[in-house]
């Protein structure tokens, strides 16, 4: 099951995709760009797939991770080998732990087995990123399509997490509104406040953002605020509707996305406990 943070940083990934190379791996000397990924046992599940080279000479697969999942390392054993088979390049997979509840003792970088030893074996190696470790000034002064990553980075020490939090934010709004358009600035800050709410509550990170003080100078923050609420509950229902009535098709998603009212969509996420179709969710007035 996809996980609801899943939908914000892949966007953040395919915005932003030498930046996350640059962040998690290592500065690219070669063109890159996102693969559209055209395996059905990989679409759905493999987070951010990024070519590296034209013509395509390696694959970085980056996986987010939030939450404790037992056999995530076989699952990013499965889609290391399904690139590899279609793409017939070298796949470099990494993963990124979110935040402390997501270090399963499984995800410790290795797979490794000999069920018939002398007789052929299975091992498999893989980056583990464990993004509270990162100091959240390294994640700041990384591209700004990464910078939203540094509300889980490691804070100085000294601080209440709310203020610590507090000063990255102030940092991240203050860099962002010099350095890339105002309307990239406000889907980045969406995105900040979204990934703070896995380290706080919600109303305690709308508290945060909202005592930055470049954020009065505008009505940037109430916009954020309201943009930051409809994709959330969206990703809720998208979560909580495959538990209850199977993954969602592009055109599902795509009626969803359609859709801004935000008590509507709560009234859709509550539908979703019920439902017996994807249709019956879409038409809850």
């Amino acid at each position: 099951m996809a996980m609801t943070f899943d939908a914000t940083l892949k966007d953040m990934g395919r915005q932003s995709p030498h930046g996350f190379l640059t962040a998690f791996d290592r500065p690219p000397t070669v063109p890159v760009k996102p693969l559209n990924v055209d395996l059905s046992t990989v679409t759905s599940a493999a987070d951010l797939v990024l070519g590296l080279g034209e013509p395509l000479k390696e694959i970085v697969h980056i996986d987010f991770q939030s939450g404790a999942a037992a056999w995530k390392h076989a699952d990013l054993m499965v889609y290391n080998a399904l690139l590899y088979a279609h793409y017939h390049v070298a796949v470099h997979t990494i993963v990124l732990l979110l935040r402390p509840e997501a270090a399963h003792a499984n995800l410790n970088g290795v797979i490794d087995y000999a069920p018939r030893p002398g007789s052929g074996s299975m091992h498999f190696s893989y980056q583990v990123v464990r993004v509270w470790e990162v100091p959240a000034e390294e994640l700041l002064a990384a591209g700004p399509g990464v910078a939203p990553l540094a509300m889980l980075g490691r804070l100085p020490e000294g601080q209440s997490l709310e203020d610590g939090l507090a000063a990255v934010a102030q940092q991240l709004v203050a860099r962002l509104k010099k350095e890339v358009p105002p309307e990239q600035v406000k889907a980045l800050l969406t995105d900040a406040l979204l990934l703070t709410g896995l380290r706080v509550r919600r109303d305690v990170a709308a508290r945060i953002f909202r005592g930055v003080r470049a954020m009065h100078e505008s009505d940037t923050y109430l916009m954020i605020l309201d943009e930051g609420a409809e994709k959330a509950l969206k990703e809720m229902i998208l979560l909580h509707g495959e538990a209850q009535v199977g993954a969602p098709e592009e055109s599902v998603k795509a009626q969803l996305n359609g859709v801004k009212d935000l008590e509507r969509l709560k009234r859709m996420g509550l539908k979703t406990r019920e439902a017996v179709s994807w249709q019956e969710i879409l038409d809850t007035p």
